[in-house]
């Protein structure tokens, strides 16, 4: 009898109609991701993972394993590895005076704490890596290291040549206790994003340099954003099961004003005509992470303007499926890319 009253109970009804609303959202949500990935042979993809296994050298823990009255000798016997840190004349006294840093003892310990097993992430740079190689088989992709470097907040993620360091230190929560004492150095918003999710999309983005320049003989404001754009979509396609919010650094709340305004932002900047103008200050208030966007209120997200730029990126992929990726990332002519994207966002 309890069972039949459920059954029949409007709040029940609703209870049911409300889950069956979230599976098809869900489910949408994932076809709609799909239709953002240029074509792929995904059995291809995973011949290339197993080719090309993956390490990440951990000179944090090789540094921190050498007893305190043999650095000298411990040293010498990193340089195979870590050559790239230790060089052949390294100032024990520096090294000595770093690692007796309260400061950076407390590093060392929450990133052992916290990064004591990293498979995951070699799991994730792999998996990336093979990606990366299927569209761009005769890119050079890098050695990657892990350090702590004291909090090096504007440098979290490093590309030199064919190497990438990973400050560790930079991703222990958004609660670790240092970052909030950083104050206005270190606000909110760009606290909430250092943590372990975020490491791969940042190195993702620091390695899309390699196949996205710049147009330097004409920027003008739809330039960046396409710029920007094209930087997170090498990022999604690298990590495609990556939440946007991930990506593009929003809360979801910001994420879902952005999908919301799509068409009255965009509106906006053809009204101003922005687009194709070169003002600095129009260009700031739209590129670059902050807690929002001026024109848009608090309410909004920062960084619109690359947010519309990854959308215009999108469609393009929708648009030219079967085109080759290079051909989105190495086209410099941005009325070209808007016009074959035929991005036109719908008002909701």
């Amino acid at each position: 009898l309890h069972t039949n009253f459920m059954k029949n109970s409007p709040h029940f009804l609703f209870g049911c109609l409300l889950v069956c609303l979230l599976c098809l959202a869900l489910h949408g949500c994932k076809q709609k991701k799909e239709h953002f990935q240029p074509k792929t042979n995904e059995q291809e993809v995973k011949q290339i993972e197993k080719k090309h296994p993956l390490h990440i050298y951990r000179y944090d823990q090789a540094l921190a394993a050498i007893p305190a009255d043999s650095l000298a000798d411990g040293l010498k016997k990193l340089r195979k590895d870590y050559d790239f840190f230790v060089g052949e004349n390294p100032s024990i006294a520096d090294l000595q005076a770093y690692l007796n840093d309260p400061v950076i003892r407390d590093l060392y310990k929450e990133v052992g704490r916290q990064y004591a097993d990293i498979s995951d992430l070699e799991k994730g740079f792999q998996a990336a890596f093979a990606r990366i190689r299927y569209h761009y088989p005769d890119i050079r992709l890098p050695r990657i290291y892990t350090i702590v470097s004291g909090m090096d907040f504007e440098a979290p993620v490093i590309l030199v040549d064919s190497v990438l360091i990973i400050s560790l230190d930079m991703y222990l929560g958004s609660d670790f206790r240092y970052y909030k004492q950083m104050g206005e150095y270190l606000p909110q918003y760009v606290r909430r994003h250092l943590n372990r999710e975020h490491i791969l999309s940042d190195c993702m983005k620091a390695l899309s340099y390699q196949v996205i320049h710049s147009n330097s003989a004409a920027i003008n404001l739809l330039d960046e954003m396409l710029l920007e754009g094209k930087r997170w979509m090498f990022t999604e396609i690298a990590l495609p099961d990556t939440p946007d919010s991930v990506i593009c650094l929003y809360t979801p709340g910001q994420l879902e004003w952005a999908y919301y305004n799509e068409y009255d932002v965009w509106s906006f900047l053809i009204q101003k005509n922005y687009l194709y103008g070169n003002d600095n200050l129009v260009a700031r208030k739209l590129i670059g992470e902050s807690p929002y966007t001026a024109y848009f209120g608090n309410k909004s997200p920062g960084n619109l303007g690359s947010w519309l730029g990854w959308q215009i990126c999108r469609s393009w992929i929708r648009q030219n499926p079967n085109l080759p990726i290079k051909q989105l990332f190495e086209e410099k002519n941005p009325q070209k890319v808007l016009k074959e994207s035929q991005y036109k966002p719908v008002k909701k």
